[in-house]
Order: C-alpha cells, then structure tokens, then sequence
C-alpha cells in the first residue's frame, strides 16, 4: 500500500507478521549467522580474551586479536565466568570474594547479571554462550526495527534494510560485548510499542496492554548494566512520545500519558532487584569522584572525525593495525579510540536517508533528520552544548559520543523510509538530483581532504596504500551500485533492485563489521600456567597481590583466586583508601608502584612478580619460580583472627591513618567507630586466662556465606578481613550478633569466651526488597493485562448482541 508522504507515517501495520516479512527476517538471521558464523558453528569463542595472552604468567608471543575491548577480557568475562561455575556449584551469588577483598556482585551494573539473555545463558559456559548472545542481541535489534518501520507502514524490504542497518551500524558492532548494546537493542521496540498504541487509540481500538508490553521491555532495558546507555534511550523515547503526543493531544484522552509514565516507573520497579543494589553500592563506592575527575561531559569528536562516515577505516582498527594512517597523513591528532568514534551506517543507506528528508518532508522525517543534526552537534562538542552538559545534573557524567546510538538509529529509520520512496516511479528528476547532489558532495569532501593530505602522501608505505584501496574500492562499489539502482528506476526495470541494492548494503556492512569482535579457539580462553596450577594447589584460605600486570586483576577469580586487586566500574570508596590513601581514580590498583601500607591487613600470601626486583627478603621467601617469580608472605596469618584490645575512634580519618602506618599489626589491636558492647570491652577483659587454648579458623566458605569456628581463652573480637559493606549479618552459635565495621573497612564482631561456631551470611535488605517490588509489579501487570483482555471480549461480546 503506497505510503501517504504528507502526514507522520503511512498506513500502519495491522500487527500481524506476514510470511513475507518472516522470511525477511530469516534473510536478517542468516546475514547476521554469516558474520558471526565462527563462533555459532565453528567451535570459537566470540571473546577477546586471547588478548589477556599477551601478559604475565602467559607472555604469548602472538598478539591479541583485539587490545582496545581490554574491558571485556577483564571485566565482563571474568564476572561471567565467576556466575558461571558458581551455578554449577549450586549457587547464585550476590557478592564475590575474588576481588578487592569482596564486592558486591549483582549491584556490579557493567556485568548485568540479571540480564535476561545473560540468565537464559547462565548455563552454558561464556567461551560457548559468547556467539549465541552477540546474535540474540544483533538479531532482536534488527527483528524491533523491522517491526517499528512495519507499524509506520514501510515495506517489508525497507524494514527489512532498516533492520539491516541498525542491527550492524557502528555503535552496535564497537560496542557488542559491552553492557551498551544491552539497552541500545530495545530502543525501536519501544518506538514500535508508542506507534501502536497512538494507532488503536485513535481507531478506538484496546491500548492498555500495550503498555504492558512497554513496561516489560523497559525493566529489561534497566537491567542492561549501562546507565548512561539507558538515560539515552529514556531521553530518547521521552521526546519522541511528546512529540507524538503534540500531534494527537486534542483527539486522544489525556490519562495516555499518565499511563505512559506509569509503564515507565512500573519498569523501573520490575528491575529494582538490580537498581535498588546498584543504587547502595554508589552511595559507598567512589564512582562519583572518579566520574567527575574524567569530564566526561567534555568529550567530542573532531569535526574530521565524520570522514568515518564514509571510511571507517581510514586510521585502521585495533584487529587490523594501521592505526596511525591519518597521523601519517597529517589529519586526525586528536582522534578518540576506534570504539568510540565509529557511527558507520553504510554509504547507500545514507543515500537513501538523505533521499527520504528530501522527498517525504513529513513531521516525522524532520524529527529524525533533528535527531541526526542535533546529535552530531552534542558528538562533536558545538558551543555551548558542552558547557550545558556540564552544568546538567545527571549529564555531565555521560560521554556524548555515545549518541552515536541515535544518530545511527534515526540514518537507519530515514534509509528504510527513503528506500520505499526511491523505488517508485515517479519524481524521476529528484531522484537523480539527489543522488548527484550526494556523490557531488562526498567528492568536494574528498577533494578537500586530498588538498590537505597532498603533502604528506610520501608518509605512506605501500603497506598503508594497499590498506587503504579496499576501502576506496568499496566507496565506489556504492556510487556504481547507487547509479545502477537510479538507471533501473528511470526505466523501469525493477526486478534486481531489491537484489543489487540490499545486497550491497549488506555486504557492505558485513566488511565493516567483520574481525572486530575476534573469535578465538578454546586453548587461547585462559588458559592455566603451571604457576596458576601451583597457586590453586595450596588448600589455605588466602589472597594473592600481583605486580603491576603479572595475573592481571579479575582473571583470578576465573581460577578460583583471590586477589586484593580488582577492576570494575564501582569501587568500595573505603577499601582505595585503604589501598591508596585517596579515592577517586578508577584504575587505582593499575598504578601502584609498591607494596600496599596496609598489607597485613589484606591476608595475601604470594605475591606475584615478573623477574624484577624482590621482595624484602626479610618478609618475603621466594617460592616458586617460573615464567613468573612468586614469593610467600612470611607474616601471612588467614582472613579470620581473633584480637583481644580495642580501641574506639569515631573519626574515619584518624583510624586510616593508623591502619596506613606501616607499623600496624591487626592481630594486636582493633580500630572501631562506635563502642562495642560492653560485655567484650577491653576493660572487662579478665586478667586470668583459662586453659582454653586460642584459636580460629575459616570451616566452609561459599560467595556469601562464610563459617568460622574460634575457640578462646578469654573474650575478644573475631577480625574477618573481608570488606564490610551493608547487607552482612552474621550469628554466634545460631544467634543473631552485631557486625562492626573494623580497621577501616573490615568487619569484626564480639565473641565469649570458649567454643563458637560463627557464621556470616549475605543477605543485603536491598535485593529483597527489589525482589519484592518486581514481584508486586509483575502482579499489578498481569492484572492490567488480564482486565484489559476480558474488558475486550465483554465488549466484543455486547457488539455481536447487537448485532444480533
């Protein structure tokens, strides 16, 4: 049915997903299982951990596939692993022990445990489920675009492209293993949701459920571990609703809105397990000041960063090298990394978008051709908008580069719309103005950029020259494929159109995204070193401090390790105190220099160093030595030990100081900020001891839960060198006491006399009560859903009556 280009959108879907448009989508899975076909089928693992190879105790001489996605071989992998084997084991832990001497594990956000394709997943180990992940996320990404360009009533093959576009544009490819595209993929089902429910209000058909499904999709989105990602997406849908609404306002019930809002916190509600965990863990960590030390509200493209548009490749990639090409060429100094700056689209889809602002010139291309010249403006830091990002609350802690999600989104919408217009017969003559306009301008920009790279042209080898054609080939394969989908409109021979033109579109951006997000063999997952075989064989409860790179923070925990480093986006604020002295910095444990102050406090064993200079040998031994030196910590004493003296200091302050001395010993006094109970006060400590011999030791140990059993000859405190953190309880022979928070950031509590079994359990008040909010959402929407079906059949019901 022939669009009508002069109202917001053509004639909408009826919701009904036709075998055409299945078998388009099937078109779009297989385009998506050719790119990602080694790790579907062949057996490799879509994760770039071989790049972890490259450091000690591996010091592989084959280099990573790709060094720049350092976040995932580190981070999210690790933490997937770690839920993983835990599952096996029978667990699902909400903190980890493996780093920074315990973390809280769910309210990690970046790791997005409660993801539902990470849950659906969570059984299969991350090497396999990497691949099945990347496709569900691209696939569900492109299936949500074709629906939303349906419901506008596009075509199937303009959903179809749009689809295409979206699911393989620069944002969604760069950023596939991260938490970003978590969020990113569910952006056009909710525009598809917002059309249909404007579509059955006006035709007086049932709405409510609608917004049922809105709010589902908007608790999954939340739970996709990237906040700022998700504040874009809001902001995104909250304009396009309003602008919606502005049209439809005078005809449509004003409680639309409310309804809206109301999916919208119902959302919120539905990922409270995840959020209201999140939320205590910032209010304790020091994301704030690390935040604010990065600007990132001040972060931008240069304006000859857009050149990326059209080759995406022109300073190379990490996978490819060639990465200092527009250096050489005397362009590009100040240049971002290649994840951040890459928006590539496709050079026919940003033909046909062009196409569409041009011909349809309707309220909704507008406002996508304002999404796209907005959004460039915020990427590429225009006068005053940095300066207001920074004044905004919220926003001046978001990189705007990230709006390359929109910008690729609203090119990907505006290339489906305008390929519909494209393919007609009539306005022949725009046609052709349009595309000689546009390779008339992507020549004056290339004619601008060789005036300036003339001189500098004798900088690049003929290994940089050959790198460097495939690119321009593929830039005039668009403008000789563009001609030829022109010459077969103006004579009316359509049949190969949609063949040549998505054809194209699709190749082309499979060599875009192709390689970025290597896929590497099972051997080269880390793999274990002999020197990680003699770690793990010490049965001791202990920790392990690496030098610099040596066993670099996180992968222990994929071992079974602990280390009192650790890497993730959230920090407990007091434990970089206690490790540096100042919060603030969120690779704190990336520059240390020495050995921590504070090492007795931490129970490391082994400290882990490259053949450099050891040790004091006074306090260190060396053990083991390999690929990798590991020397034993003559003064280890286990996380669990009992002290006999307190002293109370309600100053944080004074107490770090102590503890940071250099000369404190924790096993003869404790530091506490509030008085302990009087019953295992130091003054009622009695002078006499009895024969009761002195003694503690960790029994069983699991995530969240910890058994210790002590037996003294006198009351005293018993010192667990774990982080405290809210959430923690603990019980003395099966009865319920007091936690303190000890030595600055450790937990310590009271103990008789005698024989005690002690236990301490993570059991934080914030997952329950988001367990019990999302459930008590999850009623209130299955109500909406059920009230709203028998609504309609009652009223379906009462029309065939009168009929009758």
């Amino acid at each position: 049915m022939k669009p009508n280009t002069s109202t917001d959108s053509a004639v909408p879907a009826n919701g009904r997903l036709r075998s055409c448009f299945c078998l388009w989508l099937a078109a779009l899975a297989v385009i998506l299982g050719l790119l990602l076909h080694e790790s579907l089928f062949g057996g490799k693992g879509l994760v770039p951990a071989d790049a972890i190879l490259s450091f000690p105790p591996w010091q592989d001489a084959a280099g990573p596939s790709n060094f720049l996605l350092s976040d995932q071989f580190q981070v999210f992998v690790p933490q997937h692993e770690f839920m993983y084997q835990q599952f096996w084991l029978g667990h699902f832990p909400l903190w980890n022990p493996c780093i920074d001497c315990g973390v809280p594990n769910l309210a990690s956000s970046q790791g997005a445990l409660l993801y539902p394709i990470n849950l659906l997943l969570l059984p299969v180990s991350p090497f396999y489920a990497s691949g099945w992940a990347a496709f569900l996320k691209l696939f569900l990404a492109g299936w949500f675009t074709m629906l939303y360009l349906r419901v506008l009533g596009a075509s199937n093959r303009a959903a179809f492209l749009s689809g295409l576009v979206f699911s393989l544009s620069g944002f969604m490819i760069s950023w596939l293993g991260h938490p970003h595209v978590n969020s990113a993929i569910f952006l056009p089902l909710f525009l598809y949701l917002i059309e249909r429910m404007f579509q059955n209000a006006r035709a007086g058909l049932h709405w409510r459920r609608l917004w049922v499904g809105f709010a589902l999709a908007f608790g999954c989105m939340l739970l996709g571990g990237h906040p700022p990602t998700m504040i874009h997406v809001t902001l995104f849908i909250g304009g396009y609703f309003l602008f919606r609404w502005s049209k439809h306002c005078r005809e449509l019930p004003w409680k639309i809105p409310g309804w809206w809002l109301s999916a919208l916190l119902v959302g919120c509600l539905l990922a409270a397990p995840a959020i209201l965990p999140y939320l205590e863990y910032d209010h304790h960590s020091s994301e704030s000041f690390s935040s604010d030390g990065l600007q990132r509200s001040q972060m931008r493209l240069p304006l000859n960063a857009l050149i990326f548009y059209l080759f995406p490749h022109l300073s190379g990639s990490p996978p490819e090298g060639f990465e200092e090409t527009m250096l050489r060429l005397g362009i590009g100094r100040a240049l971002p990394n290649f994840t951040e700056r890459t928006g590539y689209v496709g050079i026919l889809p940003l033909m046909f978008a062009v196409f569409a602002v041009v011909r349809r010139r309707c309220r909704l291309t507008k406002f996508y051709a304002a999404v796209v010249v907005v959004g460039l403006l915020f990427v590429c830091g225009m006068p005053p908008l940095p300066a207001i990002l920074t004044a905004l609350p919220v926003l001046h802690a978001i990189n705007p580069m990230r709006l390359l999600l929109v910008i690729g989104f609203s090119v990907a919408v505006l290339a489906g719309l305008g390929w519909d217009e494209f393919q007609r017969g009539e306005n022949r003559g725009l046609k052709f103005w349009v595309v000689t306009g546009f390779w008339t301008l992507i020549g004056l920009v290339l004619l601008s950029y060789w005036h300036t790279v003339k001189p500098w042209l004798p900088n690049l080898d003929s290994a940089h020259r050959n790198f460097l054609q495939p690119q321009f080939a593929m830039l005039a394969g668009s403008m000789l494929v563009s001609v030829s989908l022109l010459l077969k409109t103006i004579s009316q021979r359509q049949a190969l159109t949609a063949a040549v033109g998505l054809g194209w579109i699709a190749c082309d951006l499979l060599v875009f995204g192709r390689g970025y997000n290597p896929a590497i063999p099972r051997d080269r997952y880390y793999p274990t070193t002999p020197a990680i075989a003699w770690l793990k064989n010490d049965p001791a409860h202990f920790r392990i401090l690496g030098d610099k790179y040596v066993l670099l923070p996180n992968t222990a925990e994929i071992f079974g390790l602990q280390d009192v480093r650790g890497c993730d986006f959230t920090t407990v604020r007091r434990y970089e105190e206690l490790i540096t002295g100042q919060a603030g910095d969120f690779s704190f444990y990336k520059k240390s220099t020495s050995l921590p102050v504070a090492l007795p406090l931490l129970s490391v064993k082994y400290v882990l160093s490259l053949h450099m200079s050891p040790p004091d040998p006074s306090q260190f031994e060396l053990a083991y030595s390999n690929t990798i030196d590991i020397y034993r910590n003559r003064a280890f004493q286990e996380r669990a030990l009992a002290v006999f003296d307190c002293q109370v200091e309600r100053d944080p302050a004074v107490i770090l100081k102590q503890v940071r001395s250099g000369i404190f010993d924790p096993k003869r006094l404790l530091w506490l900020e509030e008085n302990p109970q009087p019953a295992a006060t130091s003054s009622q400590i009695p002078t006499s001891t009895t024969a009761t011999k002195t003694a503690v030791q960790i029994t069983a140990e699991q995530p969240d839960q910890v058994e210790i059993e002590a037996s003294l000859s006198r009351p005293s405190f018993l010192l667990l060198l774990d982080t405290y953190f809210p959430g923690w309880t603990a019980t003395v022979n099966g009865r319920p006491t007091k936690i303190y928070r000890a030595d600055y950031n450790f937990r310590a509590i009271a103990l008789p006399a005698g024989k005690s079994a002690v236990c301490f359990a993570y059991r934080p008040t914030s997952f329950r009560l988001g367990i019990a909010m999302s459930s008590a959402s999850l009623l209130a929407l299955g109500t909406v859903w059920f009230w709203s079906r028998m609504k309609k059949t009652s009223t379906s019901l009462i029309e065939t009556r009168l009929e009758e």
